[in-house]
């Protein structure tokens, strides 16, 4: 009888370490299986890329006919055109098909922990509500009908992307350290703006210039502002927002010539707006995060004395005329010419 007893409790024990070791990847199934494919309001869309990666997981396989179907397939044109291209010719060739394939076999084995970490995200953010909400309010907020699309998923480590190339291959990767509740918020408020200006910037004549770039990124910054109802300190650089100002003429000074420059002529206000690295910074003694983001802050400063001079809302205004009859409303220039 004992023996008995001792043979059906190796079997039980046995087969709850098999079921165990099946389900390895049971906890992270269970966090995503509810988030939504994908989520869209009007001709936006974020397709949580993310969700199918992990479920193309289970212990001993790696689908790769459901991988094609969830995660290459409905982001062709992002990985295709995008990511493949930006990354240059050696690290482009893993967002090849193959090359996409080989780092996702091993992303939950590699990075399971990482993988927890991030979803843990979605603890306290209902996702589908979120992504809901932001694709809403800046439609509503700035009364344009946007169309675009985002693909949200864990990219190989080391090159994590926050943007994309243009509306059809905006990317968020969430192994970025800007993924957490205290920071994805304003993160999507300042992308989902690009994605309502970046066509109509496109068609104004200084959509490459130093002036178009400076507004393009300000105005992301503003709309976060507004959307989120922040202060200017949280809507900028924190304490060094106050070091910007102090220099705000300086800073105007030297960047002004170049507004109405691009390709190598603009180089010095590219410098400055995290577009190119071939030239010299000409606004120095800053911290290193600020010497890239000099033009978020002169393009959000522009909108503020824009809305400043012209009335609550007037803002909107950038979405209808051309950039530089908004710059020359804005007062910014005669602003700066009064600071002693």
């Amino acid at each position: 009888m004992k023996q008995i007893i001792l043979i059906l409790l190796s079997v039980f024990l046995f087969s709850c370490t098999k079921t165990i070791k099946k389900n390895k990847y049971s906890v992270l199934h269970k966090k995503v299986q509810n988030i939504k494919d994908s989520i869209s309001v009007g001709d936006m869309v974020i397709h949580n890329t993310f969700k199918h990666q992990i479920l193309a997981h289970s212990e001993n396989k790696f689908d790769s006919v459901y991988f094609l179907n969830k995660v290459y397939t409905p982001n062709k044109y992002a990985f295709d055109n995008c990511l493949a291209v930006i990354f240059g010719n050696k690290n482009g060739k893993m967002f090849k098909p193959n090359g996409i394939y080989k780092w996702n076999r091993n992303l939950l084995k590699k990075h399971d922990s990482l993988i927890s970490l991030k979803l843990s995200v979605i603890d306290s953010v209902n996702i589908n509500q979120l992504f809901t909400r932001h694709l809403t309010a800046v439609q509503q907020i700035t009364n344009q009908k946007g169309k675009g699309k985002w693909m949200v998923y864990f990219g190989p480590k080391g090159f994590e992307l926050f943007g994309g190339c243009n509306n059809n291959s905006m990317v968020l990767d969430m192994f970025g350290k800007s993924w957490n509740t205290k920071d994805i918020d304003v993160l999507f408020s300042h992308e989902m703006e690009h994605l309502i200006y970046e066509p109509i910037i496109k068609k104004d004549e200084n959509y490459s210039t130093g002036l178009g770039i400076t507004m393009d990124e300000g105005l992301a910054q503003f709309y976060t502002y507004k959307y989120l109802n922040l202060t200017l300190e949280e809507a900028l650089f924190g304490e060094d927002t106050a070091l910007l100002i102090k220099r705000e003429k300086e800073i105007f000074t030297k960047l002004e010539p170049y507004f109405f420059k691009n390709g190598e002529e603009g180089c010095p206000i590219f410098r400055h707006c995290e577009r190119r690295n071939s030239c010299e910074a000409i606004i120095n003694d800053l911290p290193e995060h600020l010497v890239g983001s000099i033009c978020y802050f002169l393009g959000f400063r522009i909108i503020q004395k824009y809305e400043e001079n012209n009335g609550k809302d007037s803002w909107k205004d950038i979405y209808k005329i051309p950039v530089s009859e908004f710059y020359s409303k804005s007062g910014y220039k005669e602003f700066i010419n009064s600071i002693q």
